[in-house]
């Protein structure tokens, strides 16, 4: 069997805009998670807040890392998770602008979310998960080559 993939063409096309899409959803967190602790949570003291901004930050950062890992295995239905947590992120800070947050920060917690969105749904985008989806084909059916070809003891 054949493999089609050449590797460094592959990683030129497609590595930024992968990469720009994990970027975005965690800079997204990054941005979204202090604003939404001190505008739904503010009764809780600072310790209390940054605790469980931790904590959540951390949990929803390992859920980015699974999708990505899965997209990258060729299961590219696992990149809803991923705009789900952008989605999330965007519909969580929308609201804060009540609380007056420093105007920065609040731009740069809607425009990554939007960003990882836009990045997503990119024709390139779109394209890498089609050849990864082609490339676990492949690996499958390599595989069954493989074990057909073992002798049964």
């Amino acid at each position: 069997m054949m493999f089609l993939v050449d590797l460094p063409r592959f990683l030129t096309r497609y590595f930024p805009t992968f990469m720009g899409g994990i970027f975005a959803t965690l800079a997204s967190l990054a941005c979204a998670i202090p604003l939404m602790m001190d505008f739904y949570f503010s009764a809780a003291s600072l310790g209390e807040q940054a605790t469980w901004s931790v904590l959540g930050g951390m949990a929803i950062t390992l859920v980015v890392v699974h999708c990505n890992f899965m997209v990258v295995r060729g299961r590219p239905q696992w990149v809803w998770g991923l705009v789900g947590v952008l989605v999330l992120c965007l519909l969580g800070v929308l609201p804060t602008i009540e609380d007056r947050p420093h105007k920065v920060i609040y731009t740069l917690a809607v425009l990554f979310p939007l960003l990882g969105l836009l990045l997503l749904n990119s024709k390139r985008h779109r394209e890498m998960r089609s050849k990864l989806v082609d490339i676990r084909h492949q690996r499958e059916a390599l595989k069954s080559a493989l074990k057909a070809r073992r002798k049964p003891r």
